[in-house]
């Protein structure tokens, strides 16, 4: 099947959710995408717009206890092979990154196995954006990840994110972690196994709504483990 799956997951995002549908409609009436909302056990009204959002080719799953970001992930990846998609792109419901370029890193699917949305490609609007000790952590972390694995990506840690199906078919995934980690986990798999990876630019979005959850210290740590732990590996 030539077509494309796009994933959204959802959290009480009631607030962000309709600027996403927006920007999703207006790409939604090709037949050549999909589109998957994963409201994972929200508290606030995200349901309600989900249910009557009306986007074409969209399914609505909503989990009855919150499995978090890892586990989402796993399912909608294996969800992609067992629908035989070609491409699976990632988005979250709090817009923090641009749906409307979703047709880009569809485009550059046809010619990679991952492409990512790098924030660091437009360091202006990510220095004046994001919060100081974020920016610091992104910059000296890509780094350091860069020097670790011999290699060169402008960034590690954007969740927009391309994937080609294909690709993902020999991944063990019970190996990967059920936390937001997994992401760089698949980046440093295609890494060692060659694949190809490219990038778009994308703007930096940070505010009250739309700020990471995720703890930063604990999150810096798993990151640092977790790459020495890889680069030993291979």
């Amino acid at each position: 099947m030539n077509k494309t799956l796009v994933v959204v997951f959802c959290y009480n995002v009631e607030k962000n959710i309709n600027k996403i549908l927006i920007k999703i409609k207006k790409y939604s009436l090709n037949n050549k995408r999909d589109f998957l909302f994963i409201d994972d056990c929200s508290t606030d009204n995200t349901s309600k717009i989900l249910k009557y959002s009306k986007i074409k080719n969209s399914k609505i799953i909503r989990n009855k206890n919150n499995q978090g970001f890892g586990l989402n992930y796993k399912f909608s990846i294996k969800y992609s092979i067992s629908k035989k998609y070609k491409k699976i792109i990632f988005l979250h419901g709090d817009d923090q990154y641009p749906a409307q370029k979703v047709p880009y890193i569809e485009k550059k699917l046809d010619y990679s196995d991952l492409c990512y949305g790098s924030r660091n490609l437009n360091n202006k609007s990510m220095k004046k954006n994001m919060p100081v000790l974020r920016y610091v952590a992104n910059i000296i972390l890509t780094k350091y990840i860069n020097f670790l694995l011999n290699n060169y990506s402008t960034e590690y840690f954007s969740g927009f994110r391309g994937l080609k199906v294909e690709s993902l078919k020999d991944l063990k995934l019970k190996k990967f972690a059920n936390s937001w980690i997994i992401e760089q986990q698949i980046h440093f798999y295609f890494i060692n196994k060659k694949k190809k990876i490219t990038e778009i630019q994308i703007p930096t979005v940070y505010n009250q709504t739309q700020e990471s959850k995720i703890p930063p210290f604990s999150y810096v740590f798993s990151v640092i483990i977790n790459t020495i732990k890889f680069a030993i590996r291979s």
